[in-house]
């Protein structure tokens, strides 16, 4: 004889989701029929009361605007000037190559993301570090 499955029906004929089910206690309140009339409305808000504008705007509060001149501006020496070059120069090769239909050849392609890459990391180990000692530190804002 075949023993019965766990997950059908119990000794008393009911499965254990109807058991689950005839468990709960739910007291949902549901919406009202549209037949039955609505209930009393609720109590309506006050108008505000009315007030009158100043003709006067509003001074401008500024308080939290601080005007700073930029710095003297950083020479460009021979080294920042080759790397931006660099920089520029590599991507704009490779872009005026393509637009001509020119084929380059694997080591100027490589020579190229290389001079890019080589670029970069120039110019990022030139920025000026900003420590405690800088009255803004540690924003080192928009530092060109």
């Amino acid at each position: 004889m075949a023993e019965p499955d766990a997950r059908g029906p119990g000794r008393d004929g009911r499965d254990e989701f109807d058991d689950i089910v005839s468990r709960l206690d739910l007291d949902l309140p549901f919406p009202a029929e549209a037949d039955e009339p609505d209930p009393a409305p609720a109590e309506e808000p006050a108008e505000p009361e009315p007030f009158e504008l100043d003709d006067e705007p509003d001074p401008v509060d500024e308080q939290f605007y601080r005007r700073v001149d930029p710095g003297p501006g950083r020479p460009l020496h021979r080294g920042r000037a080759v790397a931006w070059g660099g920089l520029v120069g590599s991507p704009l090769l490779l872009m005026f190559a393509s637009l001509a239909g020119q084929w380059l050849s694997s080591p100027v392609l490589l020579g190229a993301a290389l001079t890019f890459v080589a670029s970069a990391i120039y110019l990022i180990a030139q920025l000026p570090e900003h420590g405690p000692s800088q009255r803004d530190w540690p924003d080192d804002g928009a530092a060109l």
